[in-house]
């Protein structure tokens, strides 16, 4: 991971990761977040994505990833990053999406999908933007589609409520 500035990530912009093989998706991003509000750090793969996170004591409140990583995809991360009880919020970015795609990237608790290739600034800040604030109101770890599949295992309890 290379990080745009030297030293530790400051508490006075906010943390955002790009996770991908590509230096041109880094790039797109870069121009950007040039100017904002935002820092943007750079892995090739899911395994650096979750030491960086590891690394900065988990002030990353933002991935952006692609779809498909070298070392395996957006799921992998996402349930690595549940295992892990990191909560940073999870954009998946991919070329072509379908309405499958979007739902799968919503229902197993991903922030949501930003079309790419080239990206647009608006969508890509507006998406980042309520991404933080989601981390932000977030009181509890977010969990991976491992938990969800544990989860669905447990019998719901019956609420009784007053009259």
């Amino acid at each position: 991971m290379s990080n745009n500035s030297t030293g530790s990530i400051a508490t006075s912009r906010k943390a955002i990761l790009s996770i991908s093989a590509h230096s041109v998706y880094h790039d797109s991003l870069q121009s950007i977040f040039r100017g904002s509000r935002w820092r943007l750090h750079r892995a090739r793969t899911a395994s650096d994505g979750l030491k960086a996170i590891r690394r900065t004591h988990r002030e990353i409140s933002v991935v952006i990833c692609e779809h498909s990583l070298p070392d395996g995809d957006w799921r992998l991360l996402l349930a690595e990053m549940g295992t892990a009880g990191i909560r940073s919020s999870l954009i998946v970015s991919s070329r072509l999406a379908d309405e499958r795609l979007w739902a799968e990237v919503l229902n197993l608790g991903a922030f949501d999908l930003l079309l790419g290739a080239p990206f647009e600034p608006e969508e890509v800040l507006r998406v980042t933007e309520g991404a933080w604030s989601a981390w932000h109101r977030a009181a509890l770890p977010r969990i991976g589609p491992g938990s969800a599949r544990r989860l669905a295992g447990c019998v719901p309890t019956a609420l009784a409520v007053g009259a």
